[in-house]
């Protein structure tokens, strides 16, 4: 996308923002960040502070990614209204949109690494220690998004098999399943409902989106970015997505997938630490975790810029937790 040009009006706003306002000619540096989506972070040359922007495509917002980012400005209100917003620590401070210009969203801009960082370091220099107390901090954090009160309806299974399906549908379309897998699959998604009805919960508030460039961690604390599938549901769509990612980081840098079990380990205890729950949210952790984790597998398989050799790694991989979650 080409940024649109400096309008004064919103100069004037980002030198504010930024704290530049006496320094009218001090130029505002723009870095484009990897997003799928015109994502750029403005900071004044010579100054400390950043913005971080997201762009509509087109204004008014049409399609799906411009009307995520109407989503997400809203999740971002609703969870500052509901104590899991800036002022507790856990999210970006929200400074507010210009839709004129195509700004979508602006935030302000968290120093420190992601979890993708921490991963990278602790699959190449064996880094654990950061690792771990990385993951100990997300844990707390999405115990913190969890805890919020919702609604005391029981969860249906339904969503889970659902994308289950959907899952299965994209792989076989892109043709990286094999019939052997096609078959596994399917034998599967009839072996899991009744396992999977056995652990009820209730819905909590999710993340939705927890993947390792999601996490930052800023001064020994945990914070999250794109609130766009913020949303109620199984805690395991937040947990065991993680789990996944840990294996993928794993499998993908070093090829052991098991070497990731520590980091797992850790992070679901520093979780039922964290959270106000007895043991039957435990059990239901150690017998679930490995459907829900499978399906971060075959996920992550979807993505076309890993190999086509890795993308059957992880559907192996993916097959194997199913096969074996139900030995347990």
């Amino acid at each position: 996308m080409k940024f649109p040009s400096p309008e004064p009006s919103l100069l004037k706003s980002l030198r504010g923002i930024l704290g530049e306002d006496d320094s009218p000619d001090r130029e505002i540096i723009l870095e484009q960040l990897p997003s799928s989506r015109p994502v750029y972070r403005f900071r004044c040359a010579g100054g400390d502070k950043a913005v971080v922007g997201k762009f509509f495509h087109a204004f008014p917002p049409q399609s799906l990614q411009d009307q995520g980012v109407v989503q997400e400005y809203d999740h971002y209100l609703w969870a500052a209204q509901n104590g899991l917003g800036w002022e507790a620590g856990l999210l970006p401070r929200l400074l507010g949109r210009h839709p004129a210009r195509r700004l979508g969203l602006l935030l302000e801009s968290v120093p420190g690494p992601d979890l993708d960082y921490l991963l990278g370091m602790a699959c190449s220099n064996g880094a654990q220690d950061a690792l771990h107390a990385g993951l100990e901090n997300l844990a707390g954090l999405l115990a913190r998004f969890h805890a919020r009160p919702v609604s005391s309806t029981h969860l249906s299974i339904a969503e889970a098999l659902g994308y289950f399906d959907k899952l299965r549908r994209q792989l076989g379309d892109s043709g990286l399943l094999s019939p052997e897998d096609e078959a596994h699959l399917a034998a599967e998604r009839e072996k899991w409902p009744p396992r999977l009805s056995r652990f009820p919960d209730s819905p909590v508030v999710l993340h939705g989106d927890a993947t390792p460039t999601n996490f930052l961690f800023p001064n020994g604390r945990a914070v999250a970015l794109d609130l766009e599938r913020l949303r109620l549901g199984d805690r395991l769509f937040d947990l065991s997505w993680v789990a996944g990612e840990l294996k993928h980081a794993w499998g993908w840098r070093t090829g052991n997938w098991q070497a990731a079990e520590g980091a797992i380990r850790r992070f679901f205890e520093a979780y039922l630490a964290a959270i106000p729950r007895g043991s039957e949210l435990e059990e239901r952790l150690y017998f679930l975790n490995p459907f829900y984790m499978a399906l971060a597998e075959l996920r992550i398989a979807r993505n076309g810029y890993l190999s086509w050799d890795y993308r059957r790694a992880l559907v192996a991989e993916a097959r194997r937790c199913l096969a074996g979650g139900r030995s347990l």
